[in-house]
């Protein structure tokens, strides 16, 4: 046997077998070093680099084989049992192979040389350090620049018996997402997009390709009392290859092991080195307790769901989320987030939800100092309060500490928005659109500057993309109304906002915004008719309580009621939603035109908003209209100092707003309330050549007392003209649109 052995080992030596298998395994290599180089410069597929290794490694035996059975010879390739061994020439093939195999070799070195020291920059900067490093500036934030892996969550499908267990499946996916979203290696893309694609059977490819992800994780729970199924996979969106997956059949209370699990299986599939600090965050428990877990769940299961009542149960199960758990630092960093959801939809007034939202991501980071998602809240805070420079610093610190935070991100676009920079804020919500593509949020933070900066028909490409994101959600008809009313549009923005309140007809502002649309068109009839249903609605929002000084206005009464009214809602300090503030101001403003009441009213809203009125006080916290009224006040009671002082960061916000934008309605204010005539006729000018309107409420102007000064003048005789005619072109269209859609106005008889 051993001389057996020894023969076949020589004759394999002789055929150059070994020679051939060496050459052919270097070329493999060397041609898959190439492909490893080229394919992302050319976006070759993954799975054809998959298919050239398998036919590699298959060709290998064949050519040892082909080595074996046939030889070189000077009249070619001959069967090596047909070749005289005196005239073989296998040694001189052996010298060629050897010589092959060492061109090879220097070719395969110097490819390595290439690809270490030219084609990796060494110095460059790592892709964590850059997104860590990022500043306040969106442009500087760009999460695709580096290409990290990337992966979406989708919600896992509940498989239990009761259909009400949906919320723990949903959550528990939510929370696989935050665990990932936490690993500044990985891209993650946002809760808000990734599942929007719930229970429906879409392909794999076509999921990441609209998110922007190369990477989906889906799966299963089967609940059953304390006992619970969870399978999970792990997919590549271009191969749909599985890179992993797993069961785990458990009892509930660990659930916690199993998320550890998971997110570590995962990591590992997607061949991530984690840093220090990501591997720390990947070990962190957010909490241990099962009945707080499952109360965060159902709270997040009621804040997804964004209606006035969902958004109040969600607040009570976060809190007893943290009633349960009190180091629960997610879940009082969610309440601070739902705080100002709820400040954001008119659920309560501004400075006591702030100050929640404030109280509870403070809590968080108490808790959790690294918690990107607290310090975001507390950005955003800052940033209502009107505080640009302590909000830009926070919104920083959360990019930096989670770059998969899209909350900060977007909240940077809206300081840009509210500095006067709509095309850098613009450019920052398109790169927040990369993390959240299907964000309802940021198509509608888009959909506002684009509208600002009167570019309707690239507001309405984004309204459109947001009716396909959320068609059950009322916010795309409302934008739209928006965008169709300033266009001159009047009647069709009627017939939008009916189909916004059509799809939550339990929000007042929408009733009340369809009343002043009725305005507009010189219909005060079927506008009384609709700020009854805000009423019937809810009498208590502010919209509702404030609805009735419109028509007093619209009206030019001259009785008490209106300003009795309009300091009963100080005294009861209303809020500011939709307008329900500035219609009370303008009422107090009219009053005290008429009856040159200037003192008196000064000396009532001093003791009512006294910051205002002290040289020191601090009054950021307040709306826009609230200021510019006050300080007009002042001013024309002759305090000019004081009302110059109150008013000069409004007055330099419009006034650079209007040099780069053109005048809006609130510069045409400005003039008529200083009495400066010129400017007041130049502004509507401008406005009457573009035949648009400066207001929700343009023919409102008509009646206002401050424009007594300028009511005789050409120009404004003629835009009260166009606007009038206007009005009864829009009732004559709108009776054509409800005609034709079969729609009746929904409004009470």
């Amino acid at each position: 046997m051993a001389g057996n052995n020894g023969s076949l080992f020589a004759e394999l030596k002789r055929r150059n077998v070994y020679r051939v298998g060496f050459a052919y395994a270097i070329a493999s290599w060397l041609i898959l070093q190439v492909i490893d180089v080229v394919e992302p410069i050319i976006g070759m597929p993954a799975w054809v680099a998959k298919l050239i290794l398998v036919l590699l490694a298959v060709g290998l035996p064949l050519v040892l084989i082909f080595s074996w059975a046939y030889e070189m010879t000077p009249e070619g390739l001959k069967r090596e049992r047909d070749v005289d061994r005196s005239q073989s020439i296998t040694p001189q093939t052996g010298r060629r192979l050897n010589q092959l195999i060492v061109g090879i070799l220097i070719i395969a070195v110097g490819l390595m040389a290439l690809d270490q020291y030219v084609l990796h920059d060494h110095d460059a900067t790592p892709a964590a350090e850059t997104v860590a490093d990022s500043g306040p500036v969106p442009a500087e934030n760009e999460v695709t620049a580096t290409e990290p892996p990337s992966i979406a969550v989708l919600p896992f499908a509940n498989m239990s018996a009761d259909e009400s267990s949906t919320y723990f499946s949903d959550g528990l996916a939510d929370t696989l997402l935050h665990m990932l979203a936490q690993i500044r290696e990985i891209r993650v893309a946002a809760r808000t997009s990734s599942f929007q694609f719930r229970d429906q059977n879409t392909d794999i490819t076509k999921i990441a390709a609209a998110l922007n992800v190369g990477t989906v994780l889906e799966g299963s729970v089967q609940k059953a009392g304390n006992k619970i199924r969870i399978t999970a996979q792990l997919i590549e969106a271009e191969s749909g290859f599985h890179l992993w997956s797993g069961v785990f059949d458990r009892d509930l209370d660990d659930v916690f092991a199993i998320q550890d699990e998971i997110a570590t299986e995962v990591v590992g599939a997607l061949k991530v080195s984690l840093l220090g600090e990501s591997a720390e965050k990947l070990a962190q428990h957010d909490t241990d307790n099962v009945e707080a877990y499952t109360e965060y769940l159902l709270g997040i299961n009621d804040s997804n769901e964004y209606s006035f009542e969902s958004l109040r149960r969600a607040e009570q199960r976060f809190l007893n989320a943290v009633r349960l758990d009190p180091g629960y630092a997610l879940a009082w960093a969610r309440l601070g987030q739902l705080y100002l959801d709820m400040e954001g939809t008119g659920l309560g007034d501004f400075r006591e939800l702030t100050e929640k939202a404030r109280d509870a991501a403070s809590k968080a980071l108490d808790l959790d100092p690294g918690s990107a998602l607290a310090v975001a809240v507390l950005g955003t805070v800052e940033l209502n309060l009107g505080k640009p420079d302590t909000a830009a610093a926070l919104l920083a610190r959360a990019v930096e500490l989670g770059p998969n935070e899209s909350l900060a991100r977007v909240q940077l676009g809206s300081l840009l928005a509210l500095e006067g920079k709509p095309l850098e804020a613009i450019d920052a919500f398109e790169r927040a659109l990369v993390l959240d593509p299907l964000s309802t949020t940021i198509h509608n933070r888009l959909i506002l500057q684009y509208r600002f900066l009167r570019r309707y028909d690239e507001a309405e490409s984004y309204i459109a993309k947001l009716i396909e994101i959320a068609p059950a959600s009322p916010l795309p008809w409302y934008r739209k109304s928006e965008v169709e009313f300033r266009r001159g549009n009047w009647a069709q923005a009627i017939v939008d906002t009916m189909r916004a309140f059509e799809l939550d007809p339990h929000d007042p502002e929408l009733a009340t915004m369809i009343g002043e649309h009725y305005l507009t068109i010189d219909d005060p009839a079927s506008a009384s008719k609709w700020f009854d249903r805000a009423v019937e609605i809810d009498a208590g929002h502010p919209v509702s309580r404030s609805a009735p000084l419109a028509l007093y206005l619209y009206e030019n009464r001259t009785s008490d009621d209106g300003p009795a009214l309009a300091r009963q809602l100080i005294e009861d300090q209303v809020g500011e939603r939709q307008g329900s503030r500035s219609i009370i101001f303008q009422v107090i403003w009219d009053d005290a035109i008429r009856n040159d009441a200037w003192d008196e009213w000064l000396d009532f809203l001093s003791g009512h908003f006294p910051e205002y009125f002290d040289e020191g006080g601090d009054w950021s916290h307040r709306s826009a209209n609230t200021t510019w009224y006050i300080g007009a006040m002042l001013i024309a009671a002759g305090r000019k100092e004081d009302g110059t002082r109150v008013m000069q960061k409004f007055i330099d916000d419009v006034s650079r707003q209007a040099d780069r934008f053109g005048p809006g309605f609130f510069h045409l204010w400005n003039m008529s309330a200083t009495g400066k005539r010129d400017e007041t006729l130049e502004i509507l000018r401008i406005v009457l050549d573009e035949r648009r309107s400066t207001d929700n409420w343009p023919i409102g102007i008509a009646r206002l007392r401050s424009f007594d000064f300028v009511r005789e003048e050409p120009e404004f005789i003629a835009y009260m003209e166009w606007l009038e005619r206007h009005a009864i072109e829009q009732r004559e269209e709108l009776r054509r649109l409800l005609a034709t859609e079969s729609r009746t106005d929904p409004a009470p008889t």
